[in-house]
């Protein structure tokens, strides 16, 4: 056999098999269509179609590329909160809004702070780098200034108007606060002797400020808190809690909620106090406000107690409503007609009115975190943010 007819021999076969090799692609190719054509009419969807099942301590999240749950930032400071009606998620390392609904991100940015706490009010959230000497205010879409203070921040408020408070330690015992508008302008600068101040609070028109500072007498830890129209020269009132730690303060309407760890009181008119519970006759758990800002907290008879109970407080001071709980509440949340409480082992929805229960939930001990937002409950499950109840 020639050279030739040997070379025309070797080019046939190597057609024949480039023949083979393209009909098998071919016929791959018309599989496929076949199978995107049934998937269509039986309306698959393709989103889960594609999805993974996460399995952690026998909780199963269905994880998708969009919407919920939606991959968070873990971390031990990682807290929820909601602005206007989104939800915003607060880490070690950024500040993320998000849409309550579809999970779209509205703001997400990388803060830089050391040491980050959030406050929200109404459309607003105040970010400060506690004991540095950076905040900022944002919307529910973007960041609307940065600023950093002369002095170490020791806390700070947003007002739904977008009014900030800010508190700063002087050394020697002293502090200073400084109200901001929205637009950055200062509308008020207050120095106070005597002590550190500890919580700070604006109210909902950024019209008045009250602040504790936190000290000590005789070997005993006193806390002192203020209150001042931001135009005052002076305090209009202040209201001494000795031996007891002021958790938080907060203004609704004329009235200021102060949350100790072993009592709750409310402050009308920035002069008048109504005792809600007596010092020493709880132990303060967990504690919140719904978007009517009125307080619903978290507490047990003792520390080490095994059940709990859960309290609706309205501004006038009386409690509307009161529920048990068998466990411990690490969490609590409200909104709208509802509040939730989160335990070890569950979350639960009340009624607020009448603390008749609306929903149960089953969870393990890996939910750490829960946010309330109309009928939804978001819950942080290790580095998911999750609608439980949907």
């Amino acid at each position: 056999m020639s050279s030739n007819q040997r070379e025309n021999e070797r080019k046939a076969r190597k057609n024949a098999k480039t023949k083979k090799k393209m009909k098998l692609l071919w016929i791959l190719i018309a599989a496929i269509a076949a199978v995107i054509v049934v998937l269509k009419v039986c309306e698959v969807d393709f989103s889960k179609l594609f999805s993974f099942s996460k399995e952690d301590s026998g909780y199963s999240v269905s994880v998708d590329d969009a919407g919920f749950p939606y991959k968070i930032d873990t971390g031990e400071n990682t807290v929820l909160s909601v602005v206007g009606n989104k939800i915003a998620v607060l880490s070690s390392s950024s500040y993320t809004v998000i849409d309550s609904s579809s999970a779209e991100e509205l703001i997400n940015d990388e803060h830089r702070y050391a040491n980050p706490i959030l406050k929200t009010s109404g459309g607003y959230s105040v970010i400060f780098d506690q004991g540095s000497t950076s905040y900022r205010l944002d919307s529910q879409k973007e960041n609307i200034y940065e600023n950093s203070t002369e002095d170490e921040i020791l806390c700070a408020d947003v007002s739904d108007t977008g009014a900030v408070a800010v508190a700063t330690a002087l050394g020697n015992q002293k502090s200073r606060v400084q109200v901001f508008s929205k637009s950055f302008s200062e509308k008020m600068n207050y120095e106070i002797k005597g002590g550190y101040i500890t919580s700070v609070a604006i109210d909902d028109r950024g019209k008045s400020v009250a602040f504790v500072v936190m000290s000590s007498e005789n070997a005993e830890i006193k806390s002192t808190l203020y209150t001042m129209n931001i135009n005052d020269a002076e305090p209009k009132a202040h209201i001494d809690y000795n031996g007891s730690a002021v958790l938080d303060i907060h203004f609704v309407s004329s009235a200021l909620y102060v949350v100790g760890s072993d009592f709750v009181s409310v402050v009308s008119s920035l002069e008048k106090e109504s005792v809600v519970y007596e010092k020493g006759s709880i132990n303060t758990l967990a504690y919140c406000y719904n978007p009517a800002d009125y307080l619903i907290i978290a507490y047990s008879a003792y520390t080490g107690a095994a059940n709990s109970k859960l309290a609706y407080v309205k501004q006038n001071g009386k409690i509307k409503t009161t529920v048990e709980i068998d466990g411990v509440i690490k969490d609590v949340s409200a909104s709208g007609n509802e509040m939730s409480a989160l335990t070890s082992n569950e979350a639960v929805s009340y009624r607020l009115s009448n603390g008749k229960k609306e929903a149960y939930i089953k969870l393990d001990d890996s939910f750490t975190d829960i946010q309330q937002l109309s009928s939804k409950i978001y819950a942080k499950h290790h580095s998911y943010l999750e609608i439980i109840n949907d």
